[in-house]
């Protein structure tokens, strides 16, 4: 019974890229001490700007800005009059609720 790779306990062999073999390995072009921080400080910067922007996104008050005109164009319609559901919505809710009022109003009276 074989186990899987994530499984398997022992000795592991060296994981080459896929065009590295362990004959020819791949030549990479050396860097200088000042190149690697350069690319450190640039791949630094870029992921601050993207935590930045994330931030930005996630922000109560634009997650809650967006909510509202996604409900506002739901209920609108392209010329910014209210959609026909939504009148017949809440005069449907305006009737129930009137109708609970009179009839809790009606059991007292008894």
């Amino acid at each position: 019974m074989s186990t899987p790779d994530a499984v398997r306990t022992g000795p592991r062999e060296p994981v080459t890229a896929p065009s590295e073999t362990p004959e020819e390995p791949e030549r990479r072009p050396k860097r200088s001490a000042r190149e690697i921080e350069q690319a450190i400080n640039e791949r630094s910067e870029r992921l601050a700007r993207n935590i930045d922007e994330l931030v930005g996104r996630m922000s109560p008050g634009r997650l809650a800005r967006d909510s509202a005109g996604r409900i506002g164009s739901k209920m609108t319609t392209p010329e910014g009059g209210p959609r026909v559901e939504v009148l017949g919505a809440i005069a449907g809710a305006v009737l129930v609720g009137g109708l609970l009022v009179w009839r809790s109003r009606r059991r007292r009276r008894r």
